[in-house]
């Protein structure tokens, strides 16, 4: 397509049993950009807000300066970038500065010494200011706070910067370094960034270990690769049919509650689209049909380009009711791998709050059950570690601080849309 965008929704069935009562069906709805023609992306302006504290000393600070590097290398000469530095104090390294001279750049990361507490607010208070001062609808502006630690000053003053940095529309992204910070807290400061519910840019993330820096770096640069604005889905549903549930499922797994469920209409803002696109699953109950072809649904996206005017796509959304038992069987296999993978996170996510009420039995049951899912999909290592905490848990009663980090953070990326 030559606005460089596709439009696709999917149900997960081929044939549709005809019965004479509502069933359950599922619909994926994505919007990426086209592999033929790619929009360009727009120009970025963030901050990187690094802690330096005592804890950070040797391979973690290593890998973090490591990583930072890499991101400058990549930067083209339209992009800014600051970088911040906190401890017991802050430090303002690099303010607003155009991605030019990426050897000074790298200079300046070079200097970083580790040393000192984990005053945070101030730091992500000069992050704020930095991203202001080139901050406009034509860029995408990120504050990105590494911490590896429990701040030692108020954290309500960090929150009442990511509440600022909300109001003014620059969303934070969390990374949490190592075992000893708290998610809970990195989750809050990236939720109070965001404005709109269905807004998918602010977040936390989990480097358990100093080689996964370069990797989850390098996943948050490119979840800043922004090739669409003010992006809106609309999924307008015919009579009849119920929408139950919406799941976002590219790039992170996350319910987005009923609020986007409006009468026969379900309507998704989902404001910045990156180059890995966006995906959404509908669980949807059907109302009863005779057999045929029915359109149940229109899926329409609205969205900007840069340089160009207001952008229009629809699709119809066209299932086959059928008496047919061999059609009824075939499943698409695509949309079925999707709501495997938001099955494994929701059982998951479960055990864990079975956990955290002393259900011990239901717990470990949900954890065996998601990794009964994560073999089947190829995720060894995820399915590995929940083995051993459902393990771990069955025989004294409590999951690990790691476990509860890697549910609540590392298990949310577990869709990989792919053919």
């Amino acid at each position: 397509m030559p606005e460089g965008l596709q439009l696709t929704s999917l149900c997960n069935r081929v044939g549709v049993p005809v019965l004479d009562q509502p069933q359950l069906i599922y619909v994926l709805t994505e919007l990426i950009p086209s592999d033929l023609s790619s929009p360009a992306r727009l120009p970025l302006n963030f901050a990187l807000v690094l802690d330096r504290s005592g804890s950070m000393a040797g391979e973690k600070l290593r890998t973090m300066k490591e990583a930072v590097k890499n991101i400058i290398d990549q930067l083209l000469p339209d992009d800014v970038i600051s970088i911040i530095t906190f401890e017991t104090k802050t430090q303002v390294l690099v303010s607003a500065a155009p991605a030019i001279d990426k050897m000074d750049l790298k200079s300046q990361v070079d200097k970083i010494r580790d040393g000192g507490g984990t005053n945070m607010a101030n730091g992500l208070r000069e992050g704020l200011k930095a991203v202001e001062k080139k901050h406009d609808s034509g860029r995408v502006s990120r504050i990105i706070l590494l911490t590896d630690g429990e701040a030692t000053d108020k954290e309500d003053d960090s929150r009442r910067i990511a509440d600022e940095a909300g109001e003014k529309s620059i969303p934070l992204i969390a990374l949490g370094f190592g075992k000893d910070w708290n998610e809970d807290f990195l989750f809050d400061l990236a939720d109070r960034s965001l404005l709109q519910p269905g807004a998918r840019v602010g977040r936390a993330d989990y480097i358990p270990k100093p080689a996964d820096a370069q990797k989850i770096f390098q996943e948050v640069y490119q979840s800043m690769q922004v090739v669409a604005q003010d992006v809106n889905l609309t999924i307008r549903m015919v009579q009849g049919l119920e929408a139950r549930r919406v799941w976002q499922v590219t790039p992170l797994i996350k319910d987005i509650g009923r609020s986007v469920i409006q009468g026969r209409a379900i309507v998704i803002p989902v404001g910045q689209l990156e180059k890995g696109g966006a995906a959404f699953l509908i669980e949807m109950m059907l109302p009863p049909r005779p057999a045929g072809m029915v359109r149940i649904a229109q899926t329409e996206a609205l969205f900007q380009l840069p340089g160009l005017p207001d952008q229009r796509q629809a699709q119809d959304i066209i299932v086959q009711f059928s008496d047919e038992p061999d059609l009824q069987r075939q499943l698409n296999g695509r949309v079925m791998n999707v709501v495997e993978k938001v099955q494994a996170f929701k059982l998951q996510t479960q055990a864990l709050d079975e956990a955290e009420i002393g259900n011990v039995n239901g717990a470990t049951r949900k954890l065996r059950q998601a990794v009964t899912i994560l073999l089947a999909q190829g995720e060894t290592d995820l399915a590995n570690q929940m083995q051993q905490e459902a393990d771990r848990l069955e025989q004294s009663g409590e999951l690990s601080n790691e476990a509860k980090k890697t549910i609540k953070l590392t298990s949310r990326k577990t869709v990989r849309l792919s053919d």
